[in-house]
């Protein structure tokens, strides 16, 4: 660094010892450089170290030091016009570095130095990757920002480049995500916000600026999502309301909020959509609608996060961000320099609307709601009220046609008798229109005569009742019948089908009574095939149940659950033939027994009808139709079980448990409890499900059902083995295996011998582990089980990867996949593992990343928690993989406490060995050694050898950077034992380290 100029040895004194150098100093100096001297002066010509002067001195052209060459590089690299050229010799003086500079030397001015030059490298870095940025983002690009804010969290020039690659990649979330790291970052440690600069980049990255985009990636032409509902041709009214909302929409210079509040029936949305339809034009980059279903009895209320969902999707954005906030910020940063319009229907309240509204300027937004939205600020509140009576009289017309309004008394009193509601009139008017024998004046009479109320909701409006009991009457005997009874239906919507059983009638005759109740719009149809009510006319519907004989409302209600039940036990047994499963045990109210002729349009069915059906067994339950209700649990376990509707099962079966219980019947009971261990242990709760197995298989064996046993003692294996209580665990399915052969069952032993194997496996037992995997894959195909043939060669593929053949894994996988086309989340899930696995041995680590991450979230959202802390520690291992031992440590630390939380001990192993390992890539080796020897302990506890071996070899590693070369030698010979035992590619690796007479090798 001091190339032609002597340094005297009172420098070197200073500089290596801070000015108090040992005795000999001097000499220790001389010598150092007498042993430089030879190489150097031998070296090329040119290059001399000579004596000067009280010192020394270097001759040499400064082009021989890359100190030199790199600061050249990099002037040469600032003055070239070219700035491809420019970033060639950026990256040609950066290769010139190797390493930390002036490693290993202590003292403040190493120290000053070493901080010197990696600012003049990271000052390179950044002057090359400006102008790549504005040439163009890719992905190594990305990662290297990534990986040096990382290293420097609080330099702000670096942060504001990965924001503005970000943006200019086409990920302005992921952009404002970094800035408010960033800012957490500076607050938290410094109790500072952002400069300037930064706070200046992300407004103009919140707003969405075009001016940061590449030129070819500025916007012309954007895609303008409409999905509006039609107008209603019949509007009426409203003038005053539509001119004041049209005169708050010009305004541009902030986001547009507009509130429309009003009873049931007062046209909120149909005024919404109007003006929306009206002011189409000066929105040209979208119109949406949303559905809230704050008011909807057969439908929850949607939350923010999957309303923001629903919209991201209809802007066709993909991903969509996981959390509410980042979903927030992603909808907002959609809607920056975007002139759109929003309608927000039936909003519960301003918690649910405030993370859906935009952050600058240029939208409106509709929202309509039964209440007042008080808590949102800036919002403009419209209170409708019913019509004016003219306005009420010009919508009856024009529904009714002029020509047959009659006298203009009789319509005012018309729409008087229906409150002046536009729901109300526009069903008054419809009946009307269809009845050419009937005059208005007719109309008024029957209106007049009628006393019904329209349930609690309009007990203090006599006059809305009215409507609806004219409605009522307008229809024919038969249909009056219909209507009352699918009034009754506990679920959200009806089929032909579902509407056949309640009316005890032929699936023609029910489409036939749907169609007439469609025309008389009492029902409604928003896709092909499905009917509902309108909330208040269900209202109605439900309040005319006590008008007919107990009797037959209690049949109507039985041929409904019947419906659901028999039905859903076809589609069951069509999709699941192999499961164990009781009779109904209850003879069938219906005519006909359902038809579900395969596995696929049983599929089909389930995936329609699941909300349905989780309705209607709540229903039963809560109203005395227990048996009803305890059955349907367990027709459908084995489905909600498979794709992973584990919550809702967890609810079923425990409640079907307190059913049975009550009911009296132990094997029924037992059933319940055997439905509820399973979801109990995939959800990580081992402990509730090994009592809830325990009480069941005591009831199975006194019953002498052996399927039932056999079933339940896997169950016991699974649980314990998830515990990695491997000994326990093989007793249990060794029972059962023994049960499923003595009685012939081929089916239920290749399950059993699936979950041996895995034991084997985790033993390191592999010959044993593949043939019993190929004895289970032959039964399988032997009974035609695709599904069971898709385990086995998953695990199949396992094992090809522990025995380090990958192509092989990658066959057996891509085999998997395509065996059963009906692929569970559960198991989707476990491919994207899998396989992520395969690429992060090949060492393609994005790709793994993104299949990690994928499987994370399939993990996350289904509740396999266990599964998520194995994803976390091989979404750590792939970070470290690439350098990233920071985010490795935390992804590390997550898998840990979710594995301790569940008592998952063979992933607390690997969890515990990888942070160990993050420790010792930091020189912390005494950290190190104490998470190495606590995995080592749990391995040994739970006897998996192949995590014991690992642990073993990576602690003998940290003995060796300490010195205890005894203790490192005796633990990679131990280590070396087992990966031979196991006969897995690591003992080659082992054996190539240690050195030829089997000694630790020198590093």
């Amino acid at each position: 660094m001091s190339t032609g100029t002597p340094v005297t040895v009172e420098s070197f004194l200073h500089k290596v010892w801070d000015g108090s150098p040992p005795n000999k100093a001097r000499d220790l100096v001389h010598q150092s450089i007498s042993r430089l001297r030879k190489p150097l002066n031998g070296a090329e010509e040119g290059v001399r170290l000579e004596r000067s002067s009280g010192g020394y001195v270097l001759e040499t052209d400064l082009r021989n030091i890359d100190y030199h060459r790199f600061r050249s590089m990099r002037a040469q690299a600032r003055a070239v016009a070219d700035a491809d050229e420019a970033v060639r010799l950026y990256k040609e003086a950066a290769g010139l570095w190797r390493g930390e500079p002036l490693a290993g030397l202590p003292g403040a001015w190493a120290a000053s130095t070493r901080r010197k030059l990696e600012e003049e490298l990271l000052h390179g870095a950044v002057d090359r990757i400006q102008l790549e940025i504005a040439q163009a983002v890719t992905a190594d690009l990305l990662a290297e920002l990534d990986d040096l804010v990382n290293r420097f969290p609080f330099d702000e020039k670096l942060i504001e480049l990965l924001m503005l690659a970000l943006y200019r990649g086409g990920r302005g979330v992921d952009a404002i995500l970094a800035f408010r790291r960033a800012r957490r970052r500076l607050v938290a440690n410094f109790s500072t916000e952002p400069g300037p600069a930064l706070q200046t980049l992300f407004q103009r990255i919140l707003q969405g600026d075009p001016e940061l985009l590449p030129e070819e990636a500025r916007p012309t032409v954007r895609k303008s999502p409409n999905n509006l509902p039609r107008d209603t041709p019949t509007f009426t009214g409203r003038a005053a309301e539509l001119g004041g909302m049209m005169i708050e929409q010009a305004r541009e210079d902030a986001v547009t909020v507009i509130a429309i509040d009003g009873m049931p029936g007062v046209g909120k949305t149909a005024l919404a959509v109007h003006l929306a339809h009206q002011l189409a034009g000066d929105h040209p980059d979208g119109l949406l609608f949303l559905d809230l279903h704050a008011h909807d009895a057969r439908r929850e209320r949607m939350d923010p996060a999957a309303a923001l969902d629903r919209l991201l999707r209809d802007l066709g954005v993909s991903p969509i961000p996981e959390g509410l906030e980042e979903r927030t910020t992603a909808w907002r940063t959609q809607l920056a320099h975007r002139r759109m319009l929003i309608v927000l229907d039936d909003a519960a309240g301003h918690d649910q609307i405030r993370p859906l509204l935009p952050g600058a300027p240029g939208c409106l937004v509709l929202i309509t709601s039964r209440k007042r939205l008080a808590g949102l600020d800036g919002v403009r509140s419209l209170s409708l009220d019913a019509l004016s009576p003219e306005d009420a009289v010009t919508l009856f017309t024009r529904i009714v046609e002029p020509q047959r309004a009659g006298r203009a008394e009789d319509v005012a009193t018309v729409v008087r008798l229906c409150g002046y509601l536009p729901l109300a009139i526009a069903l008054v008017g419809n009946r009307y229109r269809h009845r050419p024998a009937w005059t208005v004046a007719d109309l008024v009479e029957l209106l007049e005569r009628t006393d019904r109320l329209l349930g609690e909701i309009w007990a203090e409006d006599r006059r809305v009742s009215a409507a609806f009991e004219l409605s009522f009457r307008d229809l024919d005997a038969y249909q009056r019948q219909a209507f009352r009874r699918l009034g009754l239906h506990p679920g959200v919507d009806l089929t032909p089908s579902s509407a056949a059983a309640l009316l005890a009638s032929s699936r023609a005759a029910a489409e036939r009574i749907l169609d007439a109740l469609l025309d008389h719009h009492l029902i409604m149809e928003p896709r092909r095939g499905r009917y509902t009510f309108h909330s208040l006319i269900r209202e109605y519907a439900l309040g005319l149940s006590d008008r007919a004989p107990e009797a037959e409302t209690t049949a109507t209600i039985r041929r409904a659950l019947d419906h659901f039940l028999y039905t859903a036990d076809a589609a069951d047994r069509m999709l699941y033939p192999f499961r164990g499963r009781a009779p109904i045990g209850m003879p069938s109210s219906l005519g006909v027994r359902p038809s579900i002729r395969s596995a696929t349009e049983g599929h089909a069915w389930m995936d329609a009808e699941l909300e349905n059906l989780l309705l209607v067994a709540r229903y039963a339950a809560d109203n005395g139709w227990w048996q009803h209700a305890a059955t349907l649990a367990h027709v459908l376990s084995r489905h909600l079980y498979l794709w992973a509707h584990w919550a809702v099962a967890t609810r079923l079966h425990t409640r079907a448990v307190t059913m049975w219980r009550e009911m009296g019947d132990r094997q029924a009971m037992a059933r319940a409890l055997a439905d509820l261990t399973a979801v109990r242990r995939r959800t990580g709760h081992y402990e509730e499900a090994l009592r809830s197995a325990a009480e069941a298989l005591e009831i199975q064996r006194a019953a002498h059902d052996d399927r039932a046993v056999a079933d339940l003692l896997d169950e016991h294996g699974l649980a314990h083995g998830f515990r990695s209580e491997l000994d326990v665990a093989f007793g249990y399915h060794q029972q059962a295996l023994e049960l499923w052969q003595k009685n012939d069952d081929r089916h239920g032993e290749a399950g059993t011998l699936n979950y041996l194997a895995k034991i084997d496996f985790e033993r390191g037992d592999y010959a044993k582990a593949a043939e019993r995997l190929d004895t289970a894959l032959a039964l399988y195909r032997e009974v035609g089980d695709p599904r069971g043939e898709q385990m086995t060669l998953n695990n199949t593929a396992h094992l090809d990867e522990r025995r380090g053949d990958y192509m092989a894994a990658l066959r057996h996988y891509e085999e998997a996949e395509s065996v059963d086309p009906m692929v569970s989340p559960p198991n989707r899930a476990t491919l994207l593992n899998n396989v992520a696995e395969i690429y992060q041995r090949l060492d393609r680590h994005a790709e793994a990343l993104e299949q990690y991450r994928r499987a994370l979230t399939a993990y996350h959202d289904i509740g396999d928690r266990q599964s998520e802390a194995r994803v976390l520690n091989n979404i750590g291992t792939c970070l470290a993989h690439i350098g990233k031992d920071r985010e490795a440590l935390i992804s590390y630390q997550k898998a840990l406490h979710i594995a301790v939380e569940i008592s998952a001990r063979g992933d607390e192993v690997q969890a515990l060995r990888n942070i160990g390992a993050v420790h010792h890539r930091a020189n912390r080796y005494e950290i190190a050694v104490s998470y190495y020897e606590k995995a080592l302990e749990h391995a040994q506890a739970i006897g998996d050898i192949y995590q014991e071996a690992r642990t073993l070899d990576d602690l003998g590693v940290t003995l060796a950077c300490v010195g205890e070369r005894a203790k490192a030698e005796a633990s990679f010979r131990q280590a070396l034992d087992y990966y031979e035992q196991l006969r897995v590619p690591e003992a080659g690796t082992l054996r190539r380290r240690l050195g030829p007479q089997g000694d630790v090798a020198e590093s």
